[in-house]
Order: C-alpha cells, then structure tokens, then sequence
C-alpha cells in the first residue's frame, strides 16, 4: 500500500462513518434523537452561557459565587431526593413499554413521584434547619440565598423523574425542551425586567427567586407534556407494584448518581467553604466552559440510551459496538474544536464575564483538558448502566469521588481554583480509564475512540 493509499484510506472511513446511507448511527429513531438533543444542547449551551454572563456582570464575581455556591448545594441534595429513581426510570419505562405491561408503568410512576415529593421536601427541610443554626445568622450574605435555593429542591426532583419517562418512551426531545429552552429563556427575561427596576440592587437573592419562579413555570408545561405522551392503556388501568425490585434496582443507581454529583460539585462546593465565595464564582464561571466540551457527549447519550438497552437484550453486540465507536468518534470530532478553542483563547473567554474572572484561566485550561479524555472514553457510565451492571459503575464512581475529595481537600487550600481543577480532571480521568477497562470486560465492547482496532485496517 502506497502512502497516498495509507493517507487516503482513513479519511474515506470517516466519510463512510459519518455521511454515507451505511452509517447505522445516523439513521431512523437514535438518529433523530440524537441529532434533536444535539441541537437543543446547542441551544441550551447558548441560553446557559447568556444566563452566566448577565449573571457574572451584574452580581460580581462575589455575587455570582453566591448564586453558584446556593445552586450547587440544590444539585447535591437532589441526588438522595431522587432516591436513584431518576435513572431506573429510563431503563424500567422502556422495558415496561415494549412489554405492555402498563399496570406496573403506572405503579412505577406514582410510587416513584410520590417517594421522590416526600424525600426532597424532607430534605429541604432538613437542610434548611442545619443552614439556619450552623450559619451566622449575621452572614445573610450566604444564608438568605441558600434557603431560597433550597425552595426549588422538590421541583428540581420532580423534574428529573418526568424527564427519564419520557427518555424512557423515546421522546427524548420532548422531555428536554421545558428546562433546556423554556427555563433559561424565561430566566433571561426575569434577569432584564429585573435590572430595569432594580438596577445595580440586583443581588444573588433576587435572582434566586427569579430562578425558582422559571422553574416552576417549566415544570408546569413539562408535566402537561408528559400527561398527553403517556400511553392511553398507562392512564386507564390499575397501578401494579414491585417495590423492593424497584428500591434494590434504584439504591446502587442513587449511590452512582450521588458520587457523580460529588466530583461535579465538590470542587465548587469545598471552594466556597475554604476560599470564599469570589473563588467559587470565578471557578463556577471557568467550570461553566470546560463544560461546554462535554454537552456533545451528553446529548448523544441522551439519544443513545434506549437503544443499548434493546440491543443488549437482543444480544447484538456486534452492532452495538458499531454504534458506540461511531458515536465516540462523532463526540471528538465535535468536542476537540471547543477544548482547543478554550485552552487556546482562555484569557478571552473568560474576559466576556468581567477582568476579574481572568483569574481562571489555568483553571479552564486543566478542566479542558479533563473533558477532552473525558469525550475520547465514550460512554462508559451510560453502558455499564443500560446492561445491568450499575454495581460496578457504583464502585468506578465511589473510588473517583473519594479521589476528588481528597484531592480538592489537599490542593485547595495551596492552589486554590487550580487546585480544585486538577482534582476534578484527574478523578475524572481516573474514572473513565477504570470504566472503559470494566466496558470491554463485562461486555466486550471497546467503548473509546479506537473502537476494536485502527478503524481502517482491513480484518
């Protein structure tokens, strides 16, 4: 084989791969999912970075450390509030459907939002109780937004749930549209007509509150938009119930979604405890874009999800590895440009939210770089799930965000926002490396970017 030959044969296997009628990934339902939740992602991404920017030039960084630091504490207590149930959701819901078995569909929906309601309002609850005597009443700097943050716990639960039903009847698209458009827009406006009677009065409280009231408004249209989705015979019948399967299926699952939440807040959350709230606030803004890496990995996991589990039970997995090494190498090829983008023209970025978030940019550099390993392991955590195996995605998640924490723990207090993005990216790429080992183990499946081999070696 000559080298023009060599050259050549690679670029036409992406061409095939990607533009070409033989590519399984681009075609029928998982195409136009993913293509959906690509560009609500998009979207999303958009409205997300317009929200942080008006939110970093008016309140400060201090301000905007506060409204970060409340809003995290909500992202951490929301995973014992949905008791694990958000994920089993997905899974059970597909397979109840295929099956018909619409009398455990309905049992699965109201125990599940009813324990759900009852545990987060317990929570919130508790936890404001706890803020309220551990807190100097005279620190109503951190005190009054915390407990306005915590109002929105049950919705932001409850949310979750309604969105993994309609994940898990294939309306992916649908489930995402109330928080990922209707939310942030809603949002936007509150922010503007805010600032008009306010002005420079604008603080983390107001917009706490703003933020609780789009909240609720998206909540209301996404729970109209489940009652129309649901399947006439789930409306009809009586509620069946297997709860110990469903709490012995859901514990391992909210332990995972507790330690991924963990290593995606402890960072900010430790920050604010040991630096203050400025830290926190360039930290969240530097956060913020490293993240925008990562919303093309989440977007097609967001599509992929149903259709692992029905060629995993198909035992296809052959095709199955098709459709992940071709769904890998689309998350790189979109999610490189960004990283590079971020690390290259840091100090710019950063720059749009105010001088002194320039501060980050190392910070953004480091947390780049971890998302970009991040995208090139695939979709670890969403196979191991899909199959059955959420005890070893327990266990993957467990080691890396008792990694986190004692990383954060001993490099914050030296290096501070540097220091907390080193011991996010390193428990990341600890956690993919180890998922990625047990992907091929359990399944057989090359879950990264190389697929089986060189992709264009002929076998």
């Amino acid at each position: 084989m000559n080298a023009y030959a060599r050259v050549c044969q690679p670029i036409r296997y992406l061409y095939q791969t990607f533009f070409t009628k033989k590519s399984i990934l681009l075609k029928g339902r998982l195409a136009r999912n993913a293509s959906g939740s690509f560009g609500l992602k998009i979207a999303s991404a958009g409205l997300s970075f317009i929200v942080g920017l008006l939110l970093a030039r008016l309140l400060g960084s201090t301000g905007y450390g506060t409204y970060a630091y409340a809003m995290n504490w909500v992202g951490l207590l929301a995973v014992p509030g949905t008791l694990g149930l958000d994920r089993l959701l997905v899974r059970e819901v597909a397979a109840y459907e295929t099956n018909a078995e619409w009398r455990l569909l309905r049992g699965l929906l109201r125990w599940a939002n009813q324990a759900v309601l009852i545990v987060s309002s317990g929570l919130a609850l508790l936890a404001a109780f706890i803020g309220w005597i551990l807190v100097s009443h005279k620190d109503s700097l951190v005190q009054i937004p915390f407990l306005i943050a915590l109002t929105s716990l049950p919705l932001v639960t409850l949310i979750r749930l309604r969105q993994s039903v309609l994940r898990g009847l294939n309306r992916v698209i649908a489930g995402q549209v109330p928080e990922m458009l209707i939310q942030p827009v809603i949002f936007i406006f509150f922010i503007g007509a805010a600032y008009m009677l306010l002005g420079k009065r604008l603080t983390a409280p107001w917009t706490l509150g703003m933020n609780l009231a789009a909240t609720a408004v998206a909540f209301g249209v996404g729970t109209r938009v489940l009652l129309k989705t649901l399947p006439l015979p789930v409306q009809e019948t009586f509620p069946s119930y297997k709860i110990r399967e469903w709490i012995r299926s859901a514990l391992p699952l909210m332990f995972i979604a507790g330690m991924k939440i963990i290593n995606a807040k402890t960072d900010i959350i430790m920050l604010g405890a040991i630096k203050g709230p400025q830290e926190a606030g360039i930290y969240s803004v530097a956060n913020r874009g490293a993240e925008l890496i990562s919303f093309i990995l989440i977007a097609i996991n967001t599509a992929l999800a149903p259709t692992v589990v029905n060629l995993f039970a198909a035992g296809e997995i052959k095709k199955l590895q098709k459709i992940i090494t071709k769904s890998t190498r689309i998350i790189l090829i979109f999610s490189l440009p960004i990283g590079l983008i971020l690390i290259v023209f840091g100090h710019w970025f950063l720059l749009l939210f105010g001088e002194s978030f320039t501060q980050g940019r190392t910070t953004l550099s480091i947390l780049s770089a971890g998302q970009l390993v991040n995208a090139t392991m695939g979709s670890v955590g969403l196979l191991l799930v899909m199959t059955g195996h959420e005890r070893s995605v327990a266990i993957g998640v467990g080691i890396s965000a008792a990694l986190n924490v004692i990383l954060n723990a001993l490099l914050i207090p030296q290096w501070g926002t540097a220091g907390a993005a080193i011991a996010t990216a390193s428990s990341m790429i600890a956690w993919n490396i180890l998922l990625a080992i047990w992907v091929y183990k359990k399944l057989g499946v090359h879950s990264t970017v190389m697929g089986e081999f060189v992709p264009w070696r002929k076998r």
